[in-house]
């Protein structure tokens, strides 16, 4: 097994193309992204990219409509955050649909392992769209301590 990871989880676009290469160097192994949404909007094109190449990851995308890690340092370091890390909704299992791979959307905690279980077996690249709390704050020792 192996993990990647790019600046302490805060990089932006890095996610899906490190996937794309992870899957390349061992074509025969799984390979599962996790990313957020403001991170997926900075490679939605690599999803043309993965279905053009004929290469097969697991995206699963934390959709909390905001960016994150941005927002969350904003309200320990300055105790409030700009509108500039809010996001507009957007259905990120769509955009994988609209470029050939498989879009699933998961709503409750519960239907994660089946959306999971169904990404592995697919054929193609597949983008699992879980909605989650916007208060749910990262594993950040900048944050320990200091969230509300």
């Amino acid at each position: 097994m192996r993990f990647l990871s790019g600046r302490g989880l805060a990089g932006l676009g890095w996610g899906l193309p490190a996937a794309i290469g992870a899957k390349l160097a061992a074509p025969q192994q799984p390979v599962v992204c996790i990313a957020g949404d403001g991170g997926f909007a900075h490679m939605w094109a690599e999803l043309e990219s993965a279905k053009r190449l004929g290469v097969k990851v697991a995206l699963i995308v934390l959709n909390n409509q905001i960016l994150g890690y941005q927002w969350h340092a904003e309200d320990v370091l300055y105790g409030g955050h700009t509108d500039a890390v809010q996001l507009a909704p957007v259905d990120h299992a769509a955009i994988a649909r609209a470029c050939g791979c498989e879009g699933i959307r998961v709503e409750r905690a519960e239907d994660f392992q089946g959306a999971l279980d169904r990404a592995l077996r697919s054929p193609v690249t597949t983008v699992i769209d879980v909605l989650i709390d916007p208060k749910a704050y990262p594993p950040i020792t900048l944050f320990e301590g200091k969230m509300a």
